[in-house]
């Protein structure tokens, strides 16, 4: 009987409190309690321990048609470590960077002298498109990696040329196919 029902919560300071009858009568049809609300059970726990993946490169990398690797760098810090760090590239290996404006390091994987047409072109495609400049053409740099230097203090991605240094003329609207094509062989760390 709610009358006799006197239902007393305990405040914090020690003080009882008498609830009035039509809140009384509301509180036992909703069946309220002192009690906390019951929560869901956790899901299993995360195994702890190393991680199983290896650590996340600063490159994504292309294949050319004859399977040579070419490296794009993910972001300003990452081209620093794939242009500088010999742990990514030998000095050896071809260098590209569209000229003149921010854009994605480019490492082509091969130490030939004679590097292929195709490469060179998928190469400098990728450069162009990962780059901030507009156009239907872009011009793209090439160089060996070890001529390619971070002057001290530099900001993130900054880098010199010290060797000979090519061009390569990038027709963007030619150069769609080739794209889609190296889109297909990415393979992302």
């Amino acid at each position: 009987d709610i009358a006799t029902l006197a239902i007393q919560l305990e405040v914090k300071n020690g003080k009882a409190v008498v609830l009035d009858e039509d809140i009384a009568t509301l509180a036992i049809q909703l069946e309220v309690n002192d009690q906390p609300p019951q929560r869901a059970p956790r899901g299993p726990k995360k195994k702890k321990g190393p991680r199983t993946e290896s650590p996340r490169k600063p490159y994504f990398r292309y294949y050319s048609k004859g399977k040579t690797e070419i490296r794009v760098g993910r972001r300003s810090e990452d081209n620093d470590e794939l242009s500088c760090n010999p742990k990514h590239r030998d000095g050896a290996d071809w260098w590209m960077h569209a000229a003149g404006c921010p854009g994605s390091h480019v490492v082509i994987r091969c130490h030939d002298a004679d590097l292929d047409k195709d490469v060179i072109m998928d190469a400098a495609s990728l450069a162009a498109r990962q780059s901030k400049c507009q156009g239907s053409t872009i011009k793209v740099s090439l160089t060996r990696c070890r001529d390619v230097k971070k002057p001290p203090g530099a900001k993130a991605g900054l880098v010199t040329l010290t060797g000979k240094v090519q061009t390569v003329t990038v027709n963007m609207k030619q150069a769609e196919k080739r794209l889609l094509r190296l889109d297909d062989t990415i393979v992302k760390n």
